[in-house]
């Protein structure tokens, strides 16, 4: 990194990169990495394993790297700009790599390596790192403290849970002896016991984790007086991992006149239908079978709730005689809970 009297010459270099591969942005590697797997999964899984351990590297710097320097304002806002936007595509490789491997190779690995137990203790040693908590800027110091070693520990364990079970074991939080510090150190440690929380159950959340993901050109490079541009995040269109699969298995229960409608929501050429399609068989059928697939990581959706919603916006279904529109409380009772298969069950086609 050169010194804080060049930067000009550094932004100018990282400016050409992002023009020269301008194109390459948005990049379709999900389209790429699947014609890869499907002309030979077997020696794919050393190729996705490698660039698993090459995009976890590279991340882990971009991390260090915010941490030690970037965080001085005295950067110039262009520069700060390029390289949070630098961080945010490593962040979307490595996130996209860890998932596509986790499903493709990692779920079905039958001989993981043994449990790794994992000592968080950032909640409890941040007084040998930050040993006077009486400067004005101690809490500051605490909770960059606090985040760098979460974003570590976040990343670390998206790359060996494609490898190894994990078991997180937290020390809980030293309280100091400043009795003012006190109760805003209590209150951050509440927010990261949350975190750490939902880090825990990383098998359950790789999905809603990994969602959200882009890869597009930092238009601000453009602009004469350039801002960081906030990404607000949009709920994702549902989709399915395995599309043709999922529309051979329903389409014996849709209607003629509704398989293209249903063909192009299947596949994602359509969010929602205009038309209700009518599904020829017992709600809670449509229900369960949508429900294993969320549960394996084969229906891609922020929550179940979008699921809910998703069919009561594009379906019908049969009962007594007549076809009914689905209802928000009787999906969920299949849906969010723990239940028996169906009496007929839609058979999973693959």
């Amino acid at each position: 990194m050169s010194s804080p009297e060049s930067f000009d010459k550094d932004i100018s270099l990282l400016e050409s990169i992002y023009s020269i591969n301008k194109e390459e942005f948005p990049f379709d590697i999900k389209t790429a990495f699947e014609e890869l797997y499907t002309e030979n999964p077997d020696k794919m899984e050393m190729i996705f394993w490698d660039k698993l351990k090459e995009s976890y590297y590279n991340y882990e710097q971009f991390i260090e790297l915010d941490y030690q320097y970037f965080k001085n304002p005295d950067l110039p806002e262009k520069f700060q700009n390029l390289f949070y936007h630098s961080k945010l595509l490593s962040y979307n490789y490595f996130a996209f790599v860890s998932r596509i491997y986790y499903w493709y190779y990692g779920r079905k690995n039958e001989h993981r390596s043994e449990k790794e137990e994992i000592t968080v203790g950032f909640l409890d040693d941040y007084s040998k790192i930050i040993p006077d908590l009486s400067e004005s800027s101690a809490m500051q110091k605490i909770q960059n403290y606090f985040s760098f070693q979460f974003e570590m520990l976040e990343n670390y364990i998206k790359y060996i849970y494609a490898k190894n079970e994990f078991h997180l074991e937290v020390v809980e939080l030293r309280m100091s002896d400043n009795s003012f510090i006190n109760e805003r150190l209590e209150k951050l440690a509440n927010e990261y016991y949350s975190k750490l929380e939902i880090l825990a159950n990383y098998k359950d959340n790789i999905t809603k984790l990994a969602m959200n993901l882009r890869f597009d050109y930092p238009d601000f490079l453009d602009n004469k007086q350039p801002t960081a541009k906030k990404v607000t995040k949009s709920q994702e269109p549902l989709k399915f991992l395995y599309p043709e699969n999922v529309f051979d298995s329903l389409s014996p229960y849709i209607h003629e006149e509704f398989n293209e409608s249903f063909r192009k929501l299947i596949f994602g050429e359509l969010t929602n239908v205009v038309n209700e399609i009518t599904f020829r068989g017992a709600s809670n059928m449509l229900v369960y079978f949508l429900k294993q697939r969320y549960d394996e990581g084969h229906l891609i959706a922020d929550s179940k709730e979008q699921v809910s919603e998703w069919i009561i916006k594009n379906f019908m279904f049969y009962d007594e005689e007549d076809y009914k529109k689905f209802k928000k409380d009787t999906i969920q009772k299949t849906l969010m809970r723990d239940c028996k298969p169906p009496k007929k069950e839609v058979k999973y086609l693959i």
